[in-house]
């Protein structure tokens, strides 16, 4: 099933089946860790912007359509996939960014994290009642010092608020430092959930497309019951466990 494009997104979205690209473990790229695309990884210095409309994502949607955050516009933040991820991801072999070949990826490090907080701040002046970041449309935390970045972000930018995934260990030092952003600035403006977990609150999980599901809430933007995040909320308002259809 293929839901058209729609004031939120400038293009439809295509239901889940189950047998997107799956990578051999001898493959270059699951070996080294990096993109199937390296031609669409670019410096921070080579994109006019780093945070991008959920108006261009699939998934995201531009602009919140229900709740206290109504009017409020949704960013996105694309890094490549693996190259910043655990090699733990349960999803590593058929990460999604298989499939998304058109996908702006950006490289990590201090470049990325300097810019980011320029973005940011230029995003507060523009929308001060408020404004989203899905993080990571591909690509993970990959440091503490990258965490530290956002941390510092949310404290200088009170307009700000998160939303997003980690494959990284809660009990490692860099997931122990995202769940610290919950703890210091509370689910409602960091809402970030921790991929691959057991936990009934706070986590994600990816499933079969046909599982049946009793420990966690289906994706209603999979299922077809809302157009997609903007239009949801679920993932920043709920805090119980996400599931997902295999791509």
């Amino acid at each position: 099933m293929t839901r058209a494009a729609s004031s939120m997104r400038r293009f439809g979205s295509v239901a889940p089946r189950g047998h997107g690209i799956v990578l051999p473990a001898y493959h270059p790229s699951a070996r080294g860790g990096r993109s199937i695309f390296p031609s669409r990884v670019f410096a921070p210095d080579e994109l006019n912007r780093l945070l991008k409309s959920g108006h261009n994502s699939r998934k995201i949607g531009k602009t919140v359509a229900k709740g206290p955050r109504r009017g409020w516009p949704i960013y996105t933040l694309t890094l490549e996939e693996r190259a910043s991820c655990p090699r733990e991801c349960r999803e590593w072999l058929r990460c999604y960014g298989n499939n998304m070949q058109a996908a702006e990826r950006i490289e990590h490090g201090p470049d990325l994290e300097a810019r980011l907080l320029i973005e940011m701040s230029e995003l507060q002046e523009r929308h001060p009642a408020g404004f989203m970041v899905r993080l990571h449309v591909l690509g993970d935390f990959y440091s503490p010092e990258y965490v530290a970045t956002w941390s510092e972000a949310l404290r200088r930018f009170p307009a700000l608020h998160v939303f997003g995934f980690t494959a990284r260990d809660p009990r490692e030092p860099i997931g122990r430092a995202v769940a610290m952003l919950a703890a210091d600035f509370g689910w409602q403006r960091a809402a970030i959930r921790f991929s691959g977990q057991p936990h009934e609150n706070r986590a994600s999980r990816v499933i079969a497309a046909e599982a049946a599901i009793t420990d966690a809430i289906l994706c209603p933007a999979q299922t077809g019951a809302t157009d997609c995040c903007a239009t949801c909320a679920l993932c920043w308002h709920s805090e119980r466990s996400i599931a997902f259809r295999a791509h």
